[in-house]
């Protein structure tokens, strides 16, 4: 499965390539002549566009090349998802197979439009999941739809390695050895899962010196952690780590035997509820604000704030409707009356590329589910 990078969409964002092809097709997995007939007509759409708009077809006769090439190939056509975006300019083509339903779009601009991804991107908060055993030591990475181990470096993989060198010549011999928590030939725990002593102060320990590793790495990402592991490991990581933004709720088991996907779709179904707290807090924080210079539900102060690198949060609502107008930088002004010229674009679409190329936060919500009645509103950073 393919996904939108932090570097492809700082890409998309960036770009200013005149024409610009950008494409949302709903496609279907496995079935090639469907997906086909899309991909032709769409191709045929651009060709139309370019004319009516005057482009000249020439400074992308290459990469169109390249994309109708793959409109002939069956594997690609086989092995397409739910929906497919294509991104086309002089410098070539980037395509995405994306498990989203696109409405059928076709557009041929100055830039490429994003609007469309917005689900996929803001329902798609990163996170962390330490996968804790005897026998292994993990940091991922993750999010929705994908889960990357981390390396860092000197971490070690497992409870022996961590406390080989760190433990008295008298407890030497009880070091466990290389078996899961919880399988046959471990300590048997009863209660609240802790039974021997000395197996305690070895978990503790581990707990306490592997932490030293974990917090750098994870303070300062503005990401939750999950912990995957049996209960009693989860409670003592918890009481040894300084990162506090630890989820309460784990993945309870042997994470010896869960795989990384397993680990990911479990970790997700943990944090998707807590987006849901995370936007009625941002909500509430607007609410407070939204009668001070701190927060606008208009156009024309978002514009401006987001081209200044000053929006902290941006809410939009998934019917938002265009509003084409024209934003002076030099000036600073926003004119939405002079629909016919030619600097004119969407506005909307404006402040969300700039919110997201200068690392504000968006919320894509239903129109009822809005802090107030407009289609946008935002909090500014000052």
């Amino acid at each position: 499965m393919e996904v939108i990078r932090n570097e492809d969409l700082r890409y998309l964002l960036e770009n200013k390539n005149e024409p610009s092809v950008t494409m949302y097709l709903p496609t279907t997995p496995g079935d090639k002549d469907k997906n086909r007939i899309m991909i032709k007509n769409a191709l045929s759409k651009v060709k139309d566009q370019m004319n009516e708009k005057g482009y000249d077809a020439k400074k992308i006769t290459g990469s169109m090349a390249q994309f109708s090439e793959l409109s002939d190939s069956l594997e690609f056509l086989n092995a397409q998802n739910a929906g497919l975006a294509v991104f086309i300019n002089s410098d070539g083509m980037r395509t995405f197979r994306l498990p989203h339903e696109f409405q059928n779009e076709v557009m041929v601009d100055s830039i490429f439009h994003i609007k469309p991804l917005l689900p996929l991107l803001t329902e798609n908060s990163g996170f962390f999941v330490l996968a804790i055993s005897k026998n292994k030591l993990k940091l991922y990475e993750a999010d929705r739809f994908e889960i990357k181990n981390v390396e860092i470096e000197g971490m070690p993989s497992d409870m022996q390695s961590t406390l080989q060198y760190d433990i008295d010549l008298d407890n030497a011999s009880k070091l466990p050895q290389k078996t899961g928590f919880g399988q046959k030939g471990s300590v048997v725990y009863h209660g609240q899962g802790i039974g021997d002593e000395t197996e305690k102060e070895f978990t503790l320990r581990y707990c306490q010196m592997i932490e030293k590793y974990i917090s750098p790495y994870v303070k300062g990402k503005n990401k939750p952690m999950v912990i995957a592991a049996v209960d009693y490991i989860q409670a003592l990581y918890k009481d040894a780590s300084s990162f506090h933004d630890i989820t309460e709720k784990g993945i309870s088991g042997n994470a010896d035997m869960m795989t990384e996907d397993e680990l990911r779709k479990k970790s997700w179904e943990i944090i998707r509820p807590l987006l849901d707290k995370f936007t009625d807090e941002a909500k509430n924080i607007y609410g407070n604000l939204s009668n001070s210079d701190k927060a606008s539900n208009s156009i024309s102060p978002i514009v401006k704030a987001a081209t200044f690198s000053r929006i902290d949060t941006l809410f939009l609502s998934s019917s938002a409707e265009e509003i084409i107008g024209v934003y002076d930088k030099d000036s600073n002004s926003v004119n939405t009356d002079n629909l016919g010229d030619k600097k004119a674009e969407d506005l909307v679409g404006l402040a969300v590329r700039q919110t997201l190329l200068n690392g504000g936060r968006i919320y894509l919500l239903d129109q009822d589910q809005m802090p107030q009645s407009t289609q946008l509103a935002a909090i500014f950073r000052y």
